[in-house]
């Protein structure tokens, strides 16, 4: 998962919470779905939750 330090969105939000998925979004709809592991979409309360993260992640880190 390190490629997608200090990385946020919706998609890498979405990567970060089914790392194998396959997926095409349209606004808030997934239109395609595809999973090695049989795991349904995340809702749109995972991936809030997963980019408020991120985003806190980026605003306290003290990397230079």
């Amino acid at each position: 998962m390190e490629e997608y330090t200090g990385l946020f969105g919706v998609d890498i939000a979405i990567k970060k919470l089914r790392p194998d998925a396959e997926f095409a979004l349209y606004n808030t709809t997934f239109t395609h779905w595809e999973c090695p592991y049989n795991t349904q979409p995340p809702t749109w309360d995972e991936i809030n939750e997963q980019l408020q993260r991120d985003i806190m992640k980026l605003n306290t880190s003290t990397e230079v």
